[in-house]
């Protein structure tokens, strides 16, 4: 599916991608909005950009690429949701060329890239890449997705994660989803390489959490940082002492109301801690307090991303050092062989470019 045949809506996402990407943003297109299980909406681009070693910048984009966009309308739209989020920018790309549309909107704080703007972009593809769309075909190509763990399910419940905060608890769950998809690889099928992509997705929105965690560290030792980092990714968001605390709450109740309750809150908290001691999250805590690969993981992301939509499947093996590493670093935490990963995945780099050609299998 070339970009040109895309859908004019989805052409304009895929157009503003490739020319924010190579503006500095790291993009993710498709994020899906959800409130207690109920899906709102989508927003067509989520943004983040690494502004200096202290501060970071998260910024949603609407674009209606449509003859009449309704642009004064969407501007109170998207000013409505970046502050439901919590994002720092709202900016809105329409095909309205009218000054009384870019005005209003930097009146309400809403970045307006206007029909002049988007005119210029029109041409300036990216054939490099997957768009959204043959992703999502590759997805449709394995009849036993589903059955098989519901695999394109499991990574858009992952975009929705960006919008809920990217802290350690979102780290966690990416983490949980890497796991599953790090062991489709060592299961191997016909599509190790779709499992492969989506590992690499999972890993580049785990660099951007911790890109964004350690921008609140950028002072600490290298020591304390990486206790807390350690700590954070053990128990959570809210840490050792919120933890302790329900742990205790919840072992009281036990006690109190349970004939037995005192040797049952006993057997829960030795449970509790050994399962605790079994998880790897030291290593992880190790290797992002490095100042090294604190300074390169919004690079990182960036490249995992492009390894998820490359064109042509390539492995991380080809990657830059940086790369290698935090991948060798995520397999390391979640028990897998690093060789064996790597073996897993060297029979499948294949081209993708034809891959709307393919037969569901």
């Amino acid at each position: 599916m070339a970009t040109h045949e895309l859908q004019k809506g989805f052409l304009m996402e895929e157009v503003l991608r490739h020319y924010l990407q190579q503006n500095g943003y790291y993009v993710v297109r498709g994020v899906p909005f959800k409130y207690k299980g109920f899906d709102v909406t989508d927003i067509d681009l989520w943004l983040y950009a690494r502004t200096s070693s202290m501060s970071r910048e998260i910024s949603i984009v609407d674009i209606k690429n449509k003859k009449t966009p309704q642009a004064i309308e969407r501007i109170f739209w998207i000013k409505g949701l970046k502050d439901c989020i919590g994002a720092d920018k709202a900016i809105i790309a329409t095909t309205d060329r009218r000054k009384e549309v870019t005005d209003f909107g930097k009146s309400h704080g809403v970045f307006v890239l206007d029909g002049d703007f988007l005119s210029r972009l029109r041409n300036k593809e990216n054939s490099d890449r997957l768009t959204d769309e043959e992703f999502d075909l590759l997805f449709k190509n394995y009849k036993f997705e589903k059955l098989n763990g519901d695999w394109k399910n499991r990574i858009s419940k992952s975009k929705a994660l960006l919008l809920d905060g990217l802290g350690f608890n979102s780290s966690l769950s990416w983490l949980e989803q890497a796991a599953f998809f790090s062991e489709q690889v060592f299961i191997g099928t016909k599509h190790t390489d779709l499992s492969a992509r989506c590992f690499y997705l999972l890993c580049s929105f785990i660099a951007i959490a911790v890109d964004y965690i350690l921008k609140d560290y950028a002072f600490l030792t290298v020591d304390l940082r990486t206790k807390r980092l350690a700590e954070g990714f053990t128990f959570g968001d809210k840490g050792t002492e919120a933890f302790d605390n329900n742990l205790k709450n919840a072992t009281k109740l036990i006690s109190a109301y349970h004939d037995n309750g005192k040797a049952i809150s006993a057997k829960i908290q030795k449970a509790i801690d050994e399962q605790l001691s079994s998880l790897d999250s030291g290593s992880l805590a190790v290797f992002f307090s490095k100042p090294d690969v604190a300074k390169n993981l919004f690079i990182v992301a960036n490249e995992l991303e492009a390894l998820a939509y490359n064109n042509n499947f390539v492995t991380h093996t080809e990657k830059s050092l940086e790369v290698r590493a935090f991948i060798g670093c995520i397999l390391d935490y979640l028990g897998h062989d690093r060789v064996k990963f790597n073996q897993a995945l060297s029979p499948h780099s294949k081209s993708s470019k034809n891959i709307q050609k393919e037969m569901p299998i």
